[in-house]
Parts: structure tokens; C-alpha cells; sequence
């Protein structure tokens, strides 16, 4: 699949749900972190940026997203999936954020 471009808005929004899923089960696995620092590091996002995205919610992020290509979509998507299987175990919480993605 080839990598889409993004908007700087529809980046942190990507950025914001990886960090939901990530989140969701209450354990930070290194392979979390890892997947989520080759993210931020293909978007090219700074610390200063992750406080911004510290401040979006969920259904911002998603009507961010809403305004993307069907393949940007399924990037993104496979994104979150990316990040759900990056411990070796996709969480019922981590799933249930990624069906909740309406876009």
C-alpha cells in the first residue's frame, strides 16, 4: 500500500487515536512505543506538536479524518490496526476504539 499524504490536522489526528488505542488496555508495551515512535517520526512531529495533540478529543479527530481520500482512510486504518496487533495481542478496548472510528 502506498503511503499517503496527510494534512498536519489529519496527522495529529491519526496521532491522537493511535495514542487511545494505545492507552486503552492500561499497559504501555514497548512495542506500542515503537510503533508509535516510526509514526511520529514518518510525520515528522515534534514534542511541541504532541502537546497539541494532547488537546484534541475524539470526535474532532474523527471529523478530521472524515475529509480523506478512501485510500488515506485505509491507511490510517490499517494504522490503528498496526498499533492494536504491535503487542502481540489485540485488546477488546483497543479494538472497540478502532469500530468506534467514524469516517
Amino acid at each position: 500500500m502506498e503511503k499517503p499524504t496527510y494534512t498536519k490536522k489529519q496527522q495529529y489526528a491519526i496521532i491522537y487515536i493511535l495514542i487511545q488505542i494505545m492507552e486503552a488496555d492500561g499497559i504501555i508495551d514497548p512495542g506500542e512505543v515503537k510503533f508509535l515512535n516510526s509514526i511520529l517520526t514518518d510525520f515528522n512531529i515534534s514534542e511541541s506538536e504532541l502537546e497539541i495533540i494532547g488537546s484534541f478529543e475524539i470526535h474532532q479527530s474523527c471529523a478530521f479524518l472524515s475529509d480523506m481520500t478512501d485510500a488515506n482512510k485505509d491507511y490510517a486504518r490499517s494504522l490503528f490496526i498496526g498499533m492494536a496487533e504491535s503487542d502481540g495481542y489485540s485488546d477488546p478496548r483497543e479494538l472497540k476504539i478502532i469500530e468506534s472510528i467514524k469516517f
